[in-house]
């Protein structure tokens, strides 16, 4: 039985099930029904390539030199230096990140990055993630700076620990769809898993994830506006050539 049933127009009704059950599958289908029809066009390119480099990168740790490179091009902590880990960021998101075997790594970015990119298009996507990358990955600098002894602090050792892989941009980007799509319940189930992630394991990257899904919707609520501000501003130099002719 499709997910569907029941739940969309011209679908018959299956057994009941309870509403909130019910709207999450609605909201699944209505986040992937696109994706899942361009992936058959095999029009995902970016989700492609995005996969091909966190496979590519993974491989490369199978030999010295290999681990070697991917050491130099993508490995970021809260003690590299800032110009270089700024250097770094692009590949940082798809290098190997610590406790995420590959599988994990490679499934997170071909579905959410597929689905971002038939939803948002690849720019935006792009834009989003590596945008989101490089702020979480300054909060978890600003984090361990301040130290056990703040709130949001972090102990010594977080300092080198390596933050890497696509956790980060994949958590933000589902936050922004979820926004932009209107799956708020997705969005509660996501905000509920990164806020017991932190609680049980109150590490770097599980902060980072935390703020990663602050971003996603901050990012969703600026579009708007963005979008008004350049059409404001289309308008009033429309206005001011016409007063110019006129």
């Amino acid at each position: 039985m499709s997910i569907a049933t029941g739940l969309l127009p011209g679908h018959p009704a299956g057994r009941l099930r309870p509403a909130w059950i019910m709207g999450i599958l609605a909201e699944a289908h209505r986040l992937t029904s696109e994706p899942l029809a361009r992936l058959r066009r095999g029009r995902l390119p970016l989700a492609f390539g995005s996969s091909a480099a966190v496979l590519i990168l993974w491989s490369l740790h199978f030999s010295s030199l290999g681990t070697y490179v991917v050491r130099l091009i993508s490995d970021v902590s809260a003690s590299t230096p800032f110009f270089l880990a700024v250097v770094r960021l692009p590949a940082s998101m798809y290098a190997p990140a610590p406790n995420l075997p590959v599988w994990g790594s490679l499934l997170q970015v071909f579905v959410v990055f597929g689905i971002a990119e038939a939803c948002i298009g690849w720019r935006r996507t792009l834009t989003v993630a590596l945008t989101a990358t490089f702020l979480c990955t300054l909060s978890g600098r600003i984090m361990c700076s301040l130290g056990p002894g703040s709130v949001i602090g972090l102990p010594w050792i977080s300092r080198y620990v390596s933050d890497t892989g696509p956790s980060a941009a994949v958590v933000a980007l589902v936050a922004y769809l979820c926004c932009v799509r209107r799956a708020p319940r997705t969005l509660t189930v996501l905000l509920t898993a990164m806020v017991l992630e932190v609680t049980l394991l109150p590490n770097l990257a599980g902060r980072e994830h935390v703020v990663a899904i602050a971003l996603g919707v901050l990012a969703a609520l600026m579009v708007p506006a963005v979008g008004r501000l350049r059409r404001a501003s289309r308008n009033a130099l429309s206005t001011d050539a016409g007063a110019r002719h006129g």
